[in-house]
């Protein structure tokens, strides 16, 4: 008999195996053979394995599934149907290998695994080297603070707009995540609007029973909340920027006009106007070219609104930040975040961060 049809024949013993004892032994013999051979074979070869591998797998004990789990987190070409199987069971010890280590589980099965099992499972999934932000956003609104944490060390997991509302919304009360914001400054900064608002949210769910003047909590909130609800400390700027060079070192003998301002951005002396804007609004230089290196356009805009810059004149600077061009969606964007910011509250926040980057 050829070693294929040996094979075979003992594929389908063990399959007819009541006690299952000869299925785990053929298991852990055709896995181990899978891993020797994997560098060598083909997706068809991979394929005819994971088919095996899954039907073997289907009924064995606890352990054996556990100890199968272990030898496919670490794989790159691993059997994806035997995979996804093993990611959704539902004993943790099974899934917890492949749902730290795995990069062959699917993102739609990590968002069903995010969206539906208890906090052991989120732990597991918070646990992998990268995430889309589809999960990291379920994650950041279902997980417990060993999830938060994770993500908050992690700056590869990618979040998206909900997700960071989410944390936002969790910082106005978590002390532990306001400190974890502190350590990543590129959330924190990039959200500013996002904590703020949040904050506001907050207050005024608390008060809104107290009056019936609507508009006189919403204007008191909007002034107060950067003083009062939002902890300075996540508003501080990173230190990581590198300082200008020799050949940056502008000078202003007086306070520059939002005209010359606007006339360096056109003529292409960018460098030079944010110098410019770091002057008029009492903040480091490095400060302000960090804030307009952002990937997001909040930190810049806070500044510019501070400094009392018409619409047009930040238009130029994104612009500029951008490449020349914008989006409709973007412009859109930064057209209603500029006037929803008023004059007052970006001044309060440009005060935090001025004392913060002076302390």
């Amino acid at each position: 008999m050829s070693p294929i049809s040996s094979l075979v024949t003992d594929i389908e013993a063990a399959l007819q195996d009541a006690d299952g004892e000869r299925r785990t032994i053929l298991l852990h013999r055709i896995t181990n053979l899978f891993i020797e051979q994997l560098p060598d074979l083909n997706d068809d070869h991979v394929s005819v394995f994971d088919e095996v591998i899954l039907c073997l797998a289907a009924e064995i004990e606890l352990a054996a599934r556990i100890e199968l789990s272990e030898k496919l987190a670490d794989l790159t070409r691993g059997p994806r149907q035997t995979v996804q199987n093993l990611a959704l069971d539902e004993e943790i010890r099974v899934a917890r290998p492949i749902l730290e280590r795995s990069p062959c589980v699917d993102s739609s099965n990590l968002v069903v695994i995010a969206q539906k099992r208890p906090e052991a499972f989120l732990e597991a999934v918070s646990r992998r080297k990268r995430l889309p932000s589809q999960v990291t956003d379920i994650l950041a609104q279902r997980g417990g603070d060993a999830v938060i944490d994770r993500i908050m060390r992690n700056s590869s997991l990618e979040l998206s707009e909900l997700g960071l509302r989410a944390l936002a919304d969790r910082a106005t009360t978590d002390t532990k995540l306001y400190r974890a914001l502190k350590s990543r400054p590129d959330l924190a900064l990039r959200h500013i609007g996002a904590i703020l608002e949040a904050a506001k949210q907050k207050a005024r769910s608390e008060i809104r029973d107290l009056t019936d003047q609507i508009e006189l909590i919403d204007h008191a909130i909007d002034v107060g909340a950067a003083a009062v609800m939002i902890n300075p400390a996540i508003l501080e700027m990173a230190d990581y920027v590198k300082p200008e060079s020799a050949d940056e070192a502008f000078h202003f003998s007086r306070a520059p006009r939002e005209a010359e301002v606007v006339a360096l951005i056109h003529h292409g002396r960018v460098n030079e106007a944010l110098a410019a804007i770091a002057h008029l609004a009492g903040l480091p230089r490095e400060t302000v070219k960090h804030a307009f290196g952002s990937p997001h356009f909040d930190p810049i805009l806070f500044i510019m609104r501070a400094i009392d810059f018409q619409w047009s004149s930040f238009l130029s600077l994104l612009k500029a930040k951008n490449g020349g061009s914008l989006s409709q969606a973007l412009h859109d964007s930064a057209f209603s975040s500029f006037h929803a910011l008023s004059l007052s509250t970006a001044r309060r926040v440009m005060r935090f961060i001025s004392a913060r980057t002076a302390a």
